[in-house]
């Protein structure tokens, strides 16, 4: 019994507070690294296309073909936040506000500027943040760095009544 106490008392005292430690320097330095791959990489611009959209929305053009379930599964993860805006050359299902399309020509024109990308992820500063390939390890990528970016909603605070 004597051993046993011992364990627990060994246990909570050093390898769960390491334990916690651990889990959450991964996670700093896993946040840390995403933030230095998403260092704005100058403002979008191309000839043709109406930068005005971009304006105040985080934005994600996709630029070449992927499967046709992957971006609506995109949007909806994403839909409900104020900011967030897809231009695609795919049209969707449902109209939606903040789903435009583009033509192929454009959509190719701005790939050819920006190292043949699938996906350009353009904050609401409309600075490109990041390019993707149009693979699924592109996509997965692309994902993880939108839930960075989007800017989030300002919590409400709680005020005590005097």
């Amino acid at each position: 019994m004597k051993y046993l106490v011992s364990s627990v008392v060994f246990i909570l005292i050093a390898v769960v507070p390491f334990g916690s430690w651990y889990y959450l320097q991964t996670g700093l330095n896993y946040r840390k690294d995403a933030l230095k791959e998403l260092e704005p990489r100058g403002l979008f611009s191309s000839d043709g296309f109406d930068n005005s959209i971009l304006k105040s929305k985080t934005t994600l053009l996709q630029l070449k073909e992927v499967d046709e379930k992957v971006l609506p599964e995109i949007f909806d993860q994403y839909n409900k936040s104020e900011t967030y805006q897809v231009i695609a050359i795919e049209s969707p299902v449902e109209p939606y506000d903040n789903w435009k399309t583009i033509s192929l020509e454009d959509a190719n024109r701005i790939s050819s500027k920006y190292d043949n990308a699938g996906f350009i992820l353009v904050d609401t500063s409309m600075m490109v943040r990041n390019t993707y390939a149009a693979d699924m390890d592109g996509v997965r990528r692309m994902i993880e760095h939108t839930s960075i970016i989007l800017p989030r909603i300002k919590e409400i605070d709680i005020k005590l009544k005097k």
